[in-house]
């Protein structure tokens, strides 16, 4: 190893290590500027993105407010329109029962009616055979006593003409 000249070897040693620590720092220095700068600039692009976000998160706010209000209406609505349909299915059950109950009482009477009618049929039948039962007898004739051959037509006792023969039912 060579010493310089003029000096001695403990100063060369010196004045190398003042040179490397004066690079290490101007690089150091250098360095910590750009990690500042970088650092700077990626908080403030964060800090941007968060402002972007909460404007977002503030228009979906709103849009959410916007959702729950029409939610609560459509609610609203739908339990109107089932209030609604119960009611008229209420009515409707109303109805149909009242009419079920005039139909059965109608049936009824109608039912009531035919027998009525059934009733006067067979008195009208048995009544018809006691006509058929007097009309198979032969009529008696009025006893001689009350023949009186002078008196004219008209004062004459009237004969029973009726007929022999039976109707049919």
């Amino acid at each position: 190893m060579s010493v310089p000249v003029g000096g001695s070897p403990q100063s060369y040693a010196a004045n190398a290590g003042n040179t490397f620590r004066q690079v290490a720092t101007d690089l150091a220095n250098e360095l910590v500027s750009q990690l500042t700068q970088e650092h700077t600039r990626e908080v403030t692009a964060m800090y941007q993105e968060v402002l972007a976000l909460r404007s977002e998160l503030q228009r979906v706010a709103e849009l959410m407010q916007g959702y729950m209000q029409r939610e609560r209406q459509l609610h609203e609505m739908m339990e109107q329109l089932t209030q609604t349909y119960q009611e008229a299915t209420s009515h409707f059950h109303a109805a149909h029962a009242q009419f079920n109950d005039h139909a059965h009482s109608t049936t009824m009477s109608h039912q009531q009616q035919r027998q009525a009618l059934a009733d006067p049929m067979r008195d009208t039948e048995m009544e018809l055979q006691r006509i058929n039962a007097l009309l198979a007898q032969p009529a008696i004739p009025p006893p001689e006593s009350m023949y009186q051959p002078g008196l004219p037509r008209t004062q004459r006792p009237v004969r029973s003409m009726a007929p022999t023969r039976q109707l049919n039912v």
